[in-house]
């Protein structure tokens, strides 16, 4: 099957595992780890976008195709606010386009084509608000063709060139004045969410299995020290996401095929949620 036009899902699984897995790097010879502390991470500019695909997929895996009623975790999950009010260009908007990104994701993931529409028109019209130009956005179009026609595949690779677009624009207009910034935000905030969708889904589906899905200190350790270095630290919705993250930092921070106890899951999704919702009441 041409993976391009129309992958399957063990396709999709390896993008997303071959792209995640570059955020954490082993020494020669030392495949066999007792710890985190033993791996070297990617960090700053060359830090890999979190991508929340892998987990959900996993939880498919653990949970069996099926049990996870997608469609639903996205209505009672995704970001709910209109792009037209908004115009902080330093934070807010930042922030509310990584939401959405992850929205997007999830919408792949749940294969509504409604709901991505709905992401990759808020994409666009947050993109434009921050500089990008009709052109570096017209990705943006071809992710709705696509949905609209069921090719989850497509769709797939293409939001993630869509992001990759955007991230080029921004460092593009970096330094004295630009928005370098603005991509530490992007990232930690498209964590979050997607930290939400999955927390909230294996505290309704709590195993060893799934709680293992959620232990990554490393990466939430990298991106949280890119936030605090975005220079922004009394902005509202930054100190928001960094005093959250330092905590889920501790949550996630077990052993490396050590479960999340139940206790600590339930504490994350509760966490998560609350910050993504104060989030988007703070942003303007």
């Amino acid at each position: 099957m041409n993976t391009l036009s129309l992958p399957s899902s063990t396709g999709i699984a390896l993008l997303s595992t071959m792209v995640l897995a570059t955020t954490v790097v082993s020494a020669p010879g030392q495949d066999q780890k007792k710890s985190f502390k033993d791996y070297k991470t990617v960090t700053g500019e060359n830090m890999i976008r979190p991508n929340p695909y892998d987990k959900f997929i996993a939880l498919d895996s653990a949970l069996g195709n099926g049990t996870v009623k997608w469609k639903e975790v996205m209505n009672r999950t995704e970001v709910n606010i209109d792009p037209d009010t908004l115009k902080d260009t330093k934070v807010a908007i930042p922030a509310v386009l990584g939401f959405r990104i992850c929205d997007g994701i999830m919408a792949i993931k749940a294969r509504d084509a409604e709901k991505l529409n709905s992401c990759a028109d808020h994409i666009e019209k947050l993109g434009k608000k921050l500089g990008v130009t009709d052109d570096d956005l017209r990705r943006a179009k071809m992710v709705r063709s696509f949905a609209t026609r069921g090719e989850w595949g497509r769709v797939f690779l293409e939001l993630g060139y869509l992001q990759q677009d955007i991230e080029r624009v921004l460092q593009r207009e970096s330094g004295v004045g630009g928005k370098a910034p603005v991509r530490k935000i992007l990232y930690a905030a498209g964590w979050l969410q997607g930290a939400r969708y999955t927390s909230g889904l294996v505290q309704q589906n709590y195993s060893v299995k799934t709680a293992g899905i959620l232990r990554e200190p490393l990466l939430v350790k990298e991106l949280k020290s890119d936030l605090d270095g975005a220079g922004l630290p009394n902005e509202g919705i930054i100190k928001l996401i960094s005093e959250s993250m330092t905590e889920l930092e501790k949550l996630v921070n077990v052993e490396l095929r050590a479960p999340l106890p139940k206790e600590s899951v339930e504490t994350m999704a509760a966490l998560t949620a609350k910050t993504v919702v104060a989030c988007v009441k703070e942003a303007k």
